[in-house]
């Protein structure tokens, strides 16, 4: 519940900045006197900013304190099935990520996370989907990746209908929480979270 009322605290903050920044750039332009073409393409972009802000920080806000089934299925590089609640024993990074997701998006976030050494194979998991095993198990010997790594097609959760790949902790009941979605490029922001959640994993110990 704490951690929903922060969610709404923040995103009610973010949504008033934005509005603001709208409202200053009216003044701002027509003081200057820039021309109306690039006030609107300002606006627009703007506009387009806050939207998207928007939506990703209500699918984090919806996500909060969702729980994920024991019984929920996943495939290891083998083809091999296994269950989820079988595989997490303690407070858990989970990266999550399809085939089908941004693969520049992607790259940056296990870029940025292999960097930090506090993530390891007891503390993080990767929840992907491929549609064919063997992609799976290029794509984890040609990462190198330490980490556990698990295909499942549709987790249940709301930011898998994104389309974006995206972060969250799991304790060992599969409650999710401090669900994060990065914007593309935004890598202060994941470093910023990655240290946040490093910090509460440490304190899980």
């Amino acid at each position: 519940m704490k951690n929903e009322k922060q969610a709404l605290w923040l995103l009610s903050l973010l949504n008033i900045i934005l509005l603001i920044l709208l409202i200053y750039s009216r003044f701002f332009w027509s003081a200057t006197g820039i021309n109306k073409e690039s006030y609107n393409r300002a606006v627009s972009s703007l506009k387009f900013l806050y939207n998207n802000q928007k939506i990703l920080s209500n699918y984090q806000v919806f996500t909060e304190g969702s729980e994920l089934n024991h019984d929920l299925e996943l495939s290891d590089e083998n083809g091999d099935s296994i269950q989820l609640g079988s595989i997490i024993t303690g407070f858990s990074l989970v990266f999550r990520y399809t085939e089908l997701n941004c693969q520049s998006c992607v790259d940056l976030l296990l870029t940025t996370l292999r960097a930090d050494s506090s993530f390891n194979k007891i503390n993080t998991l990767l929840l992907t989907y491929y549609k064919e095993p063997s992609y799976l198990y290029q794509f984890k010997r040609m990462n190198r990746l330490q980490y556990p790594v698990f295909s499942i097609k549709n987790t249940g959760l709301p930011p898998d209908t994104l389309n974006v790949p995206y972060l969250f902790l799991l304790d060992q009941s599969l409650k999710v929480s401090n669900v994060f979605i990065p914007e593309e490029g935004d890598t202060a922001s994941i470093k910023q979270y990655l240290s946040f959640a490093s910090q509460k994993l440490g304190n899980q110990r």
